[in-house]
């Protein structure tokens, strides 16, 4: 678990994207929290924090998913 600096009732951009992204079931969900926060906070680069959350959401998912098999019997 990596170590984040926290501010008095703040969480850290970098915690929602590591941590919490990554429990959430779709990555489409992650632009839908991206699109609030960005609502809330004009200085809130979205493209950037959108990026790392679904990497860590792909990696965390990553080892569930089972092979894909796009071979065409014919």
């Amino acid at each position: 678990m990596a170590q984040y600096r926290y501010y008095k009732n703040q969480i850290r951009f970098n915690v929602l994207a590591d941590e919490i992204a990554p429990l959430m079931s779709w990555p489409t969900q992650i632009v839908k929290m991206s699109e609030i926060i960005a609502k809330h906070n004009p200085n809130f680069n979205r493209k950037k924090f959108e990026q790392r959350a679904i990497s860590a959401w792909e990696e965390e998912y990553k080892k569930d998913l089972p092979p894909i098999d796009d071979e065409i019997p014919y």
